[in-house]
């Protein structure tokens, strides 16, 4: 009876292990290399707001926290502060929990969760009632671990929210994205131009310019790997 249940203790571990290890990390959904610590991001956009944020990542490539700055302009004040913090319970890698809060009062706004569906569908799930934010994010990926395409779904204050996003890779670089959003009736594309690489081959400068050839989006990232 003993020699049984340890068969099936042993079965049972290896069954959890296996699928761990076949789950997504957050690193692979941003396609990135290596085994970053922190990732800085500078985001600027056409009309010169920019925004910064970090991510902390663990050495298994799951996110723990992501630190959100205010956006800066272009006017005389280049003081940043974080104005949003969000945390991750990476404790089940199949479906973890989220929540972001106000720094300042430390009130939780927004709940959620993040799971893996099949080995190539990823759901991501928020809510925060106070501000009528309610949305559901499916991730589709390739049999590389690419991300292919996202369509999210639901009600960002008080506004419907109904889109689709394609991504397309050349050498294993992200290329160009499509947005097709059906409440507006709308179509866009991003194009990455003037890539910058670091040893680890992730990308620490890079410009997303419109099918008409105007930079929409300058985006800067320093690594720091363990």
């Amino acid at each position: 009876m003993k020699t049984k249940l340890s068969y099936l203790f042993i079965l049972l571990y290896a069954l959890v292990s296996g699928q761990e290890k076949s789950i997504i990390n957050d690193l692979q959904f941003s396609s990135y290399f290596g085994h970053p610590k922190t990732i800085t991001e500078i985001i600027t956009y056409s009309t010169e707001n920019s925004y910064k944020n970090i991510s902390y990542y663990d050495k298994e490539g799951f996110l723990t926290k992501v630190e959100y700055y205010n956006a800066i302009g272009s006017g005389p004040s280049h003081e940043r502060s974080i104005n949003k913090i969000i945390t991750y319970n990476s404790k089940d890698k199949a479906k973890r929990y989220f929540e972001s809060f106000n720094p300042g009062n430390k009130k939780i706004e927004t709940t959620g969760w993040f799971e893996k569906v099949s080995d190539s569908l990823y759901k991501r799930v928020s809510n925060d009632s106070a501000h009528n934010i309610s949305l559901s994010k499916l991730f589709y990926f390739d049999k590389n671990n690419r991300l292919i395409k996202t369509e999210e779904t639901g009600n960002f204050f008080e506004t419907p929210v109904n889109s689709t996003i394609f991504y397309t890779y050349i050498n294993e670089m992200r290329s160009e994205t499509l947005l097709e959003d059906a409440t507006k009736q709308k179509k866009s594309k991003l194009i990455y131009k003037n890539v910058k690489l670091d040893p680890q081959a992730n990308s620490i400068y890079e410009e997303l310019a419109d099918d008409q050839g105007v930079i929409q989006q300058k985006i800067e990232r320093l690594f720091e790997y363990y």
